[in-house]
């Protein structure tokens, strides 16, 4: 089928139909490396991870790790629209700066280390725990000192203090995909704050924080591939009635839009024609991969 096989009034349709799936992960693993000539520093089981630089005049920078086990969750055929990263800042340090997101490329580990007090200082590395010069302390090191990851930045947001920062982007929502078609590459992502001065440190919670401080990983999906809105494996006229409602209501906004934007195929917070671009590609080729 090479073009829409009914042309029906947009104004004239209403949305029906399923949604795309959402899901919320918490880490299985979380880490910080801290800068340390004797790679012994880590705080796998404390409360807390840290990127950027801490208060010292000299350059120790720390760089989060944080893993999710998205193919729990995401089959691997899915069709990934959007996906956001939560991390709850709860330091001291107020001041805004840059913390960008990096694939990370190789295993690590969460040991039973704690760090003590403020926890920005590390504490005594664990058996299989992750460092600034080991994968898995003390016998796996990185190939590169503090860390093995992309140097392609996934998302970026400017960090402030004392409130939950959510991280999105294009990129990020293709790394959630390749990890759920490709679990056994999945290593998570590294954090990463400002290092070029001192005093730049931001302060995470972990996994074994509380409840609602945790780090969270939301994802939007349809099971099968994007323009399936009703998940029944085909691309077809149902499914252009659930498009061309929300092609009506346009912002993703709007009190009348389906909870979850359904139709909004690029994750823009918009149901336009580029959108519409989308779906009638899917719609061409009516079978889902």
């Amino acid at each position: 089928m090479t073009y829409l096989r009914a042309f029906v009034s947009l104004s004239l349709l209403a949305c029906s139909g399923a949604l795309a799936d959402v899901v919320s992960l918490t880490p299985v693993a979380d880490n910080t490396l801290y800068f340390n000539t004797a790679g012994n520093s880590s705080n796998g089981k404390g409360t807390a991870m840290f990127a950027g630089n801490n208060a010292s005049l000299t350059v120790s920078p720390r760089r989060a790790l944080v893993l999710f086990d998205v193919a729990s969750a995401v089959p691997p055929a899915a069709t990934v629209v959007g996906a956001s990263l939560t991390l709850t800042e709860n330091g001291v340090n107020f001041d805004e700066y840059v913390c960008t997101i990096h694939r990370v490329t190789k295993s690590w580990g969460e040991g039973a280390s704690v760090a003590t007090g403020g926890q920005g200082g590390g504490g005594p590395a664990q058996s299989g725990d992750a460092t600034w010069l080991f994968r898995f302390f003390p016998g796996s090191a990185w190939t590169n000192a503090g860390g093995d990851f992309n140097a392609g930045v996934s998302a970026s947001l400017t960090v402030g203090g004392g409130a939950a920062f959510t991280w999105t982007s294009a990129q990020l929502a293709a790394d959630v995909k390749d990890m759920a078609a490709n679990p056994s590459a999945n290593f998570g992502w590294m954090v990463r704050g400002d290092e070029s001065l001192p005093k730049t440190a931001k302060k995470f919670s972990t996994r074994e924080d509380v409840a609602e401080n945790r780090p969270t990983l939301t994802i939007r999906f349809f099971p099968t591939c994007l323009g399936d809105l009703n998940a029944d494996t085909l691309v077809e006229d149902t499914d252009f009635v659930v498009f061309a409602g929300a092609y009506n209501t346009l912002d993703c906004a709007d009190p009348s839009m389906p909870a979850g934007c359904p139709a909004d195929l690029n994750f823009d917070g918009f149901v336009d024609d580029t959108d519409f671009v989308f779906f009638a590609s899917a719609y061409n080729d009516l079978l889902c991969p």
